[in-house]
């Protein structure tokens, strides 16, 4: 049985952020010179934008921002992964 996308999503996106994270962590480079996970992180935060400018500086907010970039490449693996399984079905119905 085929687990569906949308949960494969679910938990590729997260660990495909994760990974990032340990490569910025340990990256021998200094600060500065750049490290290959650098053009990969800017999209990682960029929804902490939204957040900043929906709360302000809110300590909360700050203290939360892990978990809330965590929840929110789940959701949009989810929807991704949701994507893909409407294009399967689309394709299995289509030659079927």
């Amino acid at each position: 049985m085929k687990i569906p996308y949308a949960i494969q999503g679910a938990f590729f996106a997260p660990a495909l952020v994760g990974v990032l994270f340990i490569l910025k962590i340990t990256c021998p480079a200094s600060a500065g010179q750049g490290c290959f996970a650098d053009p990969f992180l800017t999209p990682v935060f960029m929804p902490l934008m939204v957040i900043y400018k929906v709360f302000g500086d809110v300590s909360f907010v700050i203290a939360h921002e892990p978990i809330f970039i965590l929840f929110y490449w789940i959701i949009v693996g989810i929807f991704v992964g949701l994507l893909f399984d409407i294009l399967e079905d689309n394709q299995e119905n289509k030659f079927s």
